[in-house]
């Protein structure tokens, strides 16, 4: 049951925008102002480093270091300096610092060193894959296997010396909660905490704010997408990737995109575009692939073959309500081009993966396609 509070309520309806900083700003007064959470903070801590020293915390602090501003949300210190960069999330995106920047930061340090991310439960799996894609890209490798104790949920130590875990916010308040037991003032502040959290986490409505409705990059973007998405279907039907027999362009309230063929087959073919629901539960990518579970999209038959290759290759799939979806991460900081050719070879890598997929007996008449995908659930 989600926790309630006038504080939350206020919040949630007047300062929705700014859910991460004045949760930090929270979690952080209450570390300064209680011992008792301070030592719930350090036992979460320790689960990650045995021998961590007690640490004091503080919020914010903006550095300029080279060409790049860095501003994490918390950092524990001793007396030799910063040993742990706490970055609090609910559902905004990482930053093009993060984790890269910050580990990079923090393996100037001779002692061990710990990221810490804090996300919402339903957001660890995404955003822990999300956050290895960014190490891989930068050639950071891990020197042990992703290790989960008490209630840490990731945690690797990199080559390059820092360790980066990820925690939920249910985990983190969980402590925090049993340390306090005997203190009612920090009782009462991670309630009002949780109840913030609760609201941020929630589906609920969100007022519109007229900074939100005047912000022109958003539609600006959308429109971008859109443009990314034509001009790559357009160059993997000419290269064969894909055919269109049989599909049309489709929209709803969920997506905008269109149906289509892997490569010259027309027994198996699959959805991509731009997915809100998608987007918005996985965070990762506004572009996705989904195979249907009707005859045509196969999911159950692709998922076999699609799955272990893209784990390899550090793909985000997911098979949910009778579909099988596929992540088309973008290629950030790059021009149109770029983005292009990033998308049409995903979907070469699919048609490759594909490639031995049984042909059906019995091939898809073209008007059989567009009624398949009349499907909402996509």
């Amino acid at each position: 049951m989600q926790t309630q509070t006038v504080f939350s309520h206020i919040v949630s309806k007047r300062l929705s925008q700014e859910y991460e900083n004045i949760a930090t700003d929270s979690l952080a007064f209450i570390l300064q102002y209680s011992e008792s959470a301070r030592n719930g903070m350090m036992k979460l801590l320790l689960g990650i480093v045995p021998d961590m020293p007690n640490l004091r915390f503080r919020t914010q602090q903006t550095k300029q270091l080279t060409k790049r501003i860095m501003r994490p949300d918390m950092l524990g210190d001793d007396e030799h300096g910063t040993r742990v960069f706490i970055e609090n999330k609910f559902w905004a995106g990482l930053t093009e610092n993060q984790p890269n920047f910050y580990l990079k930061q923090l393996a100037e340090c001779t002692q061990t060193t710990v990221l810490l991310f804090v996300v919402p439960e339903a957001r660890e799996e995404t955003m822990w894959g999300e956050l290895n894609i960014r190490l891989k890209n930068e050639g950071i490798l891990a020197v042990n296997k992703d290790v989960a104790t008490g209630n840490i949920v990731h945690s690797i130590k990199t080559e390059i010396g820092p360790i980066l875990a990820l925690t939920s916010w249910t985990r983190l308040l969980y402590v925090l909660e049993n340390e306090v037991a005997d203190d009612p003032s920090a009782r009462r502040d991670l309630f009002q905490l949780r109840a913030l959290c609760d609201a941020a986490e929630s589906n609920e409505f969100v007022p519109i704010s007229t900074a939100v409705v005047s912000d022109q990059r958003t539609p600006a973007f959308i429109l971008q997408l859109i443009s990314i998405l034509q001009t790559s279907i357009d160059k993997a039907v000419n290269e064969g990737v894909v055919n269109l027999y049989g599909t049309a362009p489709r929209a709803n309230w969920e997506r905008i995109g269109r149906y289509a063929n892997v490569s010259n087959r027309r027994d198996v073919g699959f959805y991509v575009g731009i997915h809100f629901r998608l987007w918005k539960t996985y965070g990762r990518t506004p572009i996705w692939l989904v195979f249907s579970g009707s005859k045509w999209g196969r999911a159950r038959d692709v998922w076999p073959l699609i799955e272990p290759a893209a784990e390899k290759e550090g793909i985000f799939t997911k098979f949910v309500d009778d579909e099988f979806v596929v992540a088309i991460d973008m290629v950030f900081g790059e021009n149109k081009d770029l983005e292009v050719r990033n998308v049409v070879d995903r979907l070469n890598w699919i048609a490759s993966v594909l490639k031995d997929l049984p042909v059906l007996k019995k091939e898809l008449s073209p008007d059989a396609t567009p009624e398949i995908g009349d499907s909402n659930n996509a």
